[in-house]
């Protein structure tokens, strides 16, 4: 089937927990991978979860939390930073997904596309940096779906030292705000994990928690599409507006609105 005419599945998690969303995206990966279901898309919202990724010297707990434990516990011990968080019902949960530590809570849109990477980009398995360049594009346009303008690849000039790393800029009045985020994974020639939006105010309230994929706050601020265009967006424009970015960017003609339990009972052994 030439991608022109390929047709992607697409999942609503709703408000899922992150590892029970980790755990459907592992079957669904080896689903993938034996080619026995077609591109997936997941699309969920995490409940407030701290989450630290792959990228171990951008896994950083802000000062002003590491504050707040030391005042109580006297120490930032591992064990202390794990307790002030579980006794306030906050999971903290560590991944092998790229980048570093996040805080997901339900404003913030997460996607995970279980995609053969290398019928997107028409390169080889090995070619992380040709799909990178498609999660970066999805998320970009998927933004200015939604009426985000002035979306800049990169960050300001005065931090050359994150050059290296494209996430979701907007200049305003020599502020840079960051409005979404990635951190993919690749296991042969199947991609998964995926991207982030930053939709709702609320979905970045605890933010504060961690220096956000390592930048500290004198760094960047983060900022929501409620933020920019000075009103909510319903979930169902987010997703309209994700679809078409990412049917645009990955080549799909169109979606087949599924459930895991179709997807995984279908192909049962």
């Amino acid at each position: 089937m030439s991608l022109e005419n390929k047709i992607a599945n697409w999942v609503d998690l709703g408000i899922m927990h992150y590892s029970e969303a980790m755990n459907i995206q592992d079957r669904l990966i080896e689903l993938r991978g034996r080619n026995l279901i077609a591109d997936t898309i997941l699309a969920v919202r995490h409940p407030l979860t701290v989450s630290f990724g792959a990228d171990e010297k951008n896994n950083q707990f802000s000062d002003l939390f590491l504050a707040k434990v030391a005042g109580e516990y006297g120490d930032i011990s591992h064990s202390s930073l794990q307790d002030y968080l579980l006794r306030r019902g906050i999971p903290f949960v560590k991944s092998f997904r790229g980048g570093g530590a996040t805080v997901f809570a339900p404003g913030q849109f997460v996607f995970y596309p279980i995609v053969n990477h290398t019928e997107i980009t028409g390169s080889h398995e090995l070619d992380v940096g040709a799909y990178k360049n498609k999660i970066y594009f999805a998320l970009f346009d998927s933004l200015k779906n939604m009426g985000v303008d002035g979306i800049n690849m990169g960050s300001q000039e005065s931090f050359q030292t994150r050059a290296e790393r494209r996430d979701v800029w907007l200049n305003r009045g020599g502020i840079t705000y960051k409005m979404g985020s990635k951190g993919i994974g690749i296991k042969g020639k199947v991609a998964y994990n995926g991207f982030a939006i930053n939709v709702d105010k609320d979905g970045i309230s605890d933010s504060w928690i961690v220096n956000q994929c390592g930048y500290r706050p004198e760094e960047v601020k983060l900022w929501t599409v409620e933020h920019e265009i000075g009103r909510p967006v319903a979930p169902s424009n987010v997703y309209a507006a994700v679809q078409k970015a990412v049917s645009n960017n990955f080549g799909y003609s169109g979606f087949n609105y599924s459930s895991t339990g179709q997807l995984e009972v279908a192909h049962a052994s």
